[in-house]
């Protein structure tokens, strides 16, 4: 299985279209074969005394694949290739890491 957490800085004043976009991007992408899990992650405050500061501007995505196969057609997806510009537009940085479950 292939995990994937990408980190999104939404640009000041476009969190609403940008969680209308993620709304409507979730289903076409857990659609996919191979696709196990795509869950967007918004912070709160917790008592985790390692928790980094909460920024209302972050989004957390956790993205679950059978294999890197599959990982790589999500990416060549009509969807991606057309709601994936849009949502580049509302971020003002984004991160990702990708790994194999060890355990």
């Amino acid at each position: 299985m292939v995990y994937v957490v990408v980190t999104m800085t939404i640009k000041d004043g476009c969190m609403e279209e940008s969680l209308e976009l993620c709304g409507r991007l979730r289903p076409l992408v857990l659609a996919e074969r191979g696709c196990i899990g795509y869950d967007y992650v918004r912070e709160n405050a917790s008592l985790l005394s390692i928790q980094e500061a909460v920024d209302r501007n972050r989004i957390t995505l956790i993205e679950r694949w059978e294999s890197p196969e599959a990982l790589a057609a999500h990416g060549a997806s009509p969807h991606m290739k057309a709601l994936g510009p849009k949502m580049a537009e509302l971020r003002s940085g984004v991160t990702a890491r990708a790994g194999e479950a060890i355990f």
